[in-house]
């Protein structure tokens, strides 16, 4: 900035036809959770519109302002292949943000339960048919490149919306079956939201939501991994 204050600078174009991921997320994120979740704190916002040649439409871009953090990603990558280099207070911490995240006094709304129900049906048929989903505020986005260290900031907070109860926890687990000792690390870390019906639903959620990206050419190597965890998963 004018007065040699370091930031980050984000900019994108607003998506017009994504239901579930809003615009606002990311300020309603940072105004609900920015002083009890370690993450970049928004500063300001700027929106304009910019000829699209292609489509002959104009479209919305946004820039938001952000305050600057220390920190690199855990991976390059959403899914990780070897350990974290991280420390104890660390997974405590992510523990912690995991929890005050779950608990924010609000949120907006996010995919919707038809959406949820035929995805996790995609993979588990009629077994979580009958169980009962319960939203709350999550992430949406939670893997391992949204995760700094070696001090816990937590960024991309553009997906924040209601989600099944278990979801975040249920994505890194699912991103982390690339390094086994790491997804039982996770799996231990989150073990009460993670078990019973509504943390088996959880998994198959995210599991079906990762395979939708795996079927569009990312993080092939995932694809196997998570065919055999569901395999394990519904087979208990």
């Amino acid at each position: 900035m004018s007065d040699g204050t370091r930031v980050w600078v984000r900019v994108g174009t607003v998506a017009d036809h994504v239901v579930w991921m809003r615009p606002e997320a990311i300020e309603e994120a940072s105004r609900e959770l920015s002083f009890l979740v370690p993450m970049p704190h928004v500063l300001g916002s700027f929106t304009w519109s910019r000829p699209d040649a292609d489509e002959g439409v104009d479209r919305r871009a946004r820039a938001h302002v952000f305050a600057y953090v220390e920190g690199a990603p855990v991976s390059p990558e959403p899914m990780i292949r070897e350990g974290p280099s991280v420390d104890e207070v660390w997974w405590d911490d992510l523990r912690r943000a995991h929890d005050r995240i779950s608990e924010a006094g609000w949120s907006g709304p996010g995919r919707s339960e038809r959406r949820v129900r035929r995805w996790v049906s995609s993979l588990a048929g009629e077994r979580f048919a009958d169980t009962e989903i319960e939203w709350i505020p999550q992430h949406n986005d939670f893997h391992w490149q949204n995760l700094l260290a070696p001090k816990l900031t937590v960024v991309d907070w553009e997906g924040f919306s209601l989600a099944p109860a278990g979801s975040d926890a249920a994505y890194l687990l699912i991103y982390s079956l690339t390094h086994p000792p790491t997804a039982d690390r996770v799996r231990d870390l989150f073990s009460d939201v993670l078990s019973g019906e509504s943390g088996e639903m959880a998994q198959v959620f995210a599991a079906a939501n990762v395979l939708t990206a795996v079927e569009n050419g990312f993080h092939d190597d995932l694809r196997e991994p998570i065919r055999d965890h569901v395999k394990s998963l519904l087979a208990d």
